[in-house]
This record gives structure tokens, C-alpha cells and sequence, in this order.
């Protein structure tokens, strides 16, 4: 069963040449939110759950931790610091999945270790087989976006599904 939805705000480009506009039939089934505990992963998710109970679509929200090294930036991640990230990221999938169930969404969640950007944006909705990727806008500013980039400028560029970037 296919609902119409209003306008969406941001939406991959190449999927759907731009925006959204109501009227248009869409159909996202399987939704993919990534989260990492912060403000923006948040409202990403409330916004995505009030797709997914529109459209009667599932959840799959994901946790991804780095496992990367930065030696020739003095830093690297051991197992100690992915642990640290995974414990961190049980408590705030539990709670997602809380806010989730409460609206009678489907659900799923789940922690990954690996590169973030590439995981997020090629990994999981291939593994998963989300058709929509709904992700806070980029928290990252100055030299550290400089540094390392946007996460959400990744997954806009290279997703292998739509992307729908919350603000």
C-alpha cells in the first residue's frame, strides 16, 4: 500500500532529481538511521519514525564505531576505546528503540565496527537492503571537518540509497 507524502527537505539528488513534492508516490520500507548518541542523530531519528509510521516502513537504526588509527595525527583506537563505544552505544539504542516501539514502529538496531563513512553510506544499505538513509545534519565544523570531513556530506555523495538529511 503506497501513501503520499508532503515535501521532504533534503533528498539524494540522483535518486529523485531534488526535492520531494507532495503528490509524489514513494515508498521507503526499509529505513536506515544511523545515530551516535548526539542531538542531531536524535531529531534524525524522531524524524524518521514519523516517516516510518506514516509509510508503515521499518527502522534499522545503527551504531557504527571507528576503528581506524590515526597515527600520523598522534592517535590511535584500541580495543579499549571501541569497547567504551560500544557500551555507550547500547545505552542509547535502548533508548531509541524505546521511543520507537512507543510509536508502534518496527525496529531493529545494531553496532558495527568499522569505518564510519563508508559503512554508512555503502556497507549497510547493502547488507540491510534500506531504500533510505535518514541522518542528522553534520556536527562537525572547523578544523575537525577539515581533518576528517562530514559523515553526512559522505553518505549524501556515495549512499547507495536516498538520503534524507535532517536539520
Amino acid at each position: 500500500m503506497k501513501k503520499r507524502i508532503g515535501m521532504i527537505k533534503v533528498l539524494k539528488a540522483d535518486h529523485i532529481d531534488g526535492l520531494l513534492w507532495e503528490g509524489r508516490d514513494m515508498m521507503y520500507e526499509r529505513i536506515l538511521v544511523p545515530m551516535d548518541g548526539s542531538k542531531n542523530a536524535h531529531a534524525a531519528l524522531m524524524e524518521a519514525t514519523k516517516l516510518a509510521k506514516e509509510l508503515g516502513s521499518k527502522l534499522f537504526i545503527v551504531s557504527v564505531a571507528s576503528d581506524q588509527t590515526y597515527a600520523h595525527y598522534g592517535a590511535e583506537f584500541g580495543s579499549e576505546i571501541v569497547t567504551h563505544f560500544k557500551d555507550a552505544a547500547a545505552e542509547f539504542l535502548q533508548s531509541a528503540v524505546k521511543e520507537v516501539e512507543a510509536q508502534g514502529v518496527p525496529v531493529e538496531t545494531s553496532f558495527k565496527v568499522g569505518l564510519p563513512k563508508p559503512t554508512i553510506a555503502e556497507t549497510l544499505p547493502n547488507e540491510l537492503k534500506t531504500d533510505l538513509t535518514v541522518i542528522g545534519r553534520s556536527g562537525v565544523h572547523g578544523l575537525g571537518r577539515a581533518i576528517m570531513g562530514s559523515t553526512t556530506t559522505y553518505v549524501v555523495n556515495n549512499s547507495k540509497s536516498s538520503v534524507l538529511v535532517v536539520d
